[in-house]
């Protein structure tokens, strides 16, 4: 059987948005689906919210309790979890997944795989995996909720880079493509590789010479990669 109409969380979006074909919004979360399968009464989902001027393209699943703000672009095949908010302005790029809980910031640019509870601040672009340690497999799928990564105000996690856990990252932090992250990247810092961290102030590569001194100027960065 179908999942039943009155299950899914009820829409209130703006006169001007724009909703392409084969798209779901109010998703029921898969803990009222369960609770639905036992006979109780779970009633609706929390609502979808979606703001003035934004466009859903084609295929995409927004899930129950989503908040999307003004001026906002779901490309196709996007996947929204449950109780997710997006700022303003924020483009959420083709085939992106953001598990439940996710709170994303305003301006941002948002692709790959977003792990719950993730915190992306204002103005962030991330194009990698975002994901938990997962190192507690043995108590169960829904046993363990683990504290999950930040990214701050206007970093950078590109395409192919990987972060594990808890971390923190930036703000005004760029982990380059292929990177791996498990520990703290300080404000104003560039990661390769495994975990290494050069300040701005010190980067020498000529691909990121644009970002890193407009990052700079406007921060004022000086040595070790401190606001002066």
């Amino acid at each position: 059987m179908q999942i039943p109409a009155e299950l899914y969380g009820p829409v209130q979006q703006a006169d001007d948005v724009l909703i392409g074909e084969g798209v779901v919004l109010g998703c029921p979360k898969e803990a009222r689906l369960d609770e639905y399968t036992t006979g109780r009464n779970v009633g609706r989902g929390g609502p979808v919210v979606i703001g003035s001027r934004t466009i859903l393209m084609h295929h995409l699943v927004v899930y129950e309790g989503v908040t999307i703000g003004a001026g906002c672009i779901l490309e196709d095949r996007v996947r929204v979890g449950y109780d997710c908010t997006i700022g303003d302005a924020t483009r959420v790029i083709h085939g992106a997944y953001l598990c439940d809980r996710v709170d994303v910031g305003t301006g941002c640019r948002i692709a790959g795989f977003v792990c719950d509870g993730t915190r992306i601040g204002d103005g962030s672009t991330v194009m990698g995996r975002l994901v938990h340690e997962y190192s507690q497999p043995h108590r169960g799928w829904w046993a363990v909720d683990e504290a999950p990564p930040v990214v701050h105000e206007e970093s950078v996690v590109a395409m192919g880079a990987l972060v594990v856990g808890a971390v923190s990252i930036g703000p005004r932090s760029y982990v380059a493509a292929g990177a791996i992250v498990t520990k703290d990247v300080p404000p104003a810092t560039v990661v390769t590789g495994t975990n290494v961290h050069t300040p701005l102030s010190r980067w020498r590569g000529s691909r990121l010479r644009g970002l890193v001194e407009a990052w700079c100027a406007d921060e004022q960065v000086g040595p070790g990669g401190v606001s002066s």
